[in-house]
């Protein structure tokens, strides 16, 4: 979320790297590859907004972002 927010997407692209227990919250990264694509498709010095979050069930996290690229 921190990542996202502060626009170091460097950091999301490196997830596994950055954060060491990433394996245990996305063991197959295909859930997460969505986010990777949308952050290409906004563009180069795109801007996220968190638009939706909330915790199902005490661990199931659910956000929404919303990319807006430098030409919107």
């Amino acid at each position: 979320k921190d990542a996202l927010l502060d626009g170091r997407y460097e950091d999301v692209n490196h997830y596994e790297q950055k954060a060491p227990h990433a394996r245990k919250a996305h063991p197959h990264p295909d859930h997460f590859f969505p986010l990777h694509v949308a952050i290409g498709a906004a563009g180069e010095n795109s801007k996220a907004k968190l638009i939706h979050s909330s915790i199902e069930v005490g661990t199931l996290s659910y956000a929404s972002y919303q990319f807006t690229s430098d030409s919107s």
